[in-house]
């Protein structure tokens, strides 16, 4: 023990440098995440008034039908409308199947949007659950 004990005074700049890095990795912010929710998470949240229903899907896609009050911005469209969507509100985004709305999650999530959710298996999920589409 006396060996590692004097191994970490004699190299003090790695053994300050390694201290710092393992703080920062213990305490430092971490990146928010969104949550994933099943379609009954989902009919909780929209229970909120506080809820942005983002469907990212492309225009073809959507006119399958699409979930009640639910916001329209293909997703090659949402980086460059970002300002129109409030950083206040929940988000939850949904696609076909839950992949692509991933990516839009992660998106929202590195410009400060805390509180997103995406939609596990999409708008496929929601269409299996029996829950009430428009067209």
């Amino acid at each position: 023990m006396t060996e590692i004990m004097d191994f970490l005074l004699e190299q003090w700049i790695f053994s300050g440098t390694l201290a710092a890095l393992v703080a920062l990795f213990i305490y430092g912010e971490r990146p928010k995440k969104y949550q994933i929710v099943d379609t009954n998470g989902v009919v909780t949240l929209m229970d909120d008034d506080d809820l942005i229903i983002l469907d990212i899907r492309e225009e073809k896609e959507r006119a399958a039908g699409f979930i009640s009050s639910a916001t329209h911005i293909p997703m090659a469209q949402v980086k460059g409308k970002l300002d129109s969507l409030d950083k206040n509100k929940k988000i939850l985004t949904y696609c076909k199947n839950g992949m692509r709305s991933k990516s839009t999650a992660e998106l929202l999530c590195k410009n400060q949007f805390n509180r997103v959710y995406n939609l596990k298996g999409g708008f496929d999920a929601w269409q299996a659950a029996g829950l009430p589409i428009k067209k």
